[in-house]
């Protein structure tokens, strides 16, 4: 469950806190890499969807939202480890959603840990978020009888973009941490995010 975040900390600035924001081209449609990481990168890599549903590698903006934006409310959605499976009980790839609204109209965006990287992906459609990722479909089209992104957990929260930020990268450290199959996984991290700004509710899973 979220709490409240220590006054008196200055802004966050991408240019100057050391970490690599990269933005990279989209990996062919159907596809991804989760499965594929063998190197751990210390960067986050973030994905903007454009109006017309293309990839935006633009990150001009994404500091704005960072220093501005407030979550309203937040989700656990899960895919499959391997898109043949025939259970998700226990082995599954789990990413938050969360949503801000601002000014200039709402956002949608998706956070999660691979095998290489962290990865938040932004669009003004839930759908870009939830059923993409690094301009591919989280499950192939056809490949797959049984799975679609699945809803786990949602709860509200009010705590803002920067807390988040600064909770991950500082607090927890999470770029210097590889992923691991067994414990510093995509689960694990989910759990961390979603207990650390979620307003009421926990998520426990089955290790």
């Amino acid at each position: 469950m979220g709490s409240s975040f220590s006054s008196g900390v200055s802004r966050t600035n991408l240019k100057s806190n050391g970490i690599h924001w990269q933005g990279n081209v989209s990996t062919p449609s159907g596809t991804n890499n989760r499965s594929q990481g063998i190197e751990w990168q210390r960067h986050i890599r973030y994905y903007s969807y454009a109006s017309t549903g293309n990839l935006d590698l633009d990150i001009s903006d994404l500091q704005k939202h960072i220093n501005q934006d407030r979550f309203e409310m937040l989700y656990l959605y899960k895919t499959p480890l391997s898109e043949y499976q025939w259970t998700n009980t226990i082995f599954f790839h789990v990413y938050v959603i969360f949503y801000t609204n601002t000014p200039e109209g709402g956002f949608w965006w998706s956070l999660e840990k691979t095998g290489q990287s962290l990865i938040l992906q932004m669009s003004r459609d839930i759908e870009d978020v939830k059923d993409r990722l690094e301009g591919g479909r989280r499950v192939s089209e056809g490949s797959s009888w049984y799975w679609e992104p699945q809803f786990i957990i949602r709860d509200s929260s009010w705590e803002t973009f920067e807390t988040l930020y600064k909770f991950i990268i500082v607090d927890k450290d999470q770029l210097n941490i590889r992923y691991n199959f067994a414990e510093e996984n995509c689960k694990n991290f989910a759990k961390i995010v979603f207990d650390r700004i979620a307003t009421n509710k926990n998520w426990n899973y089955i290790i």
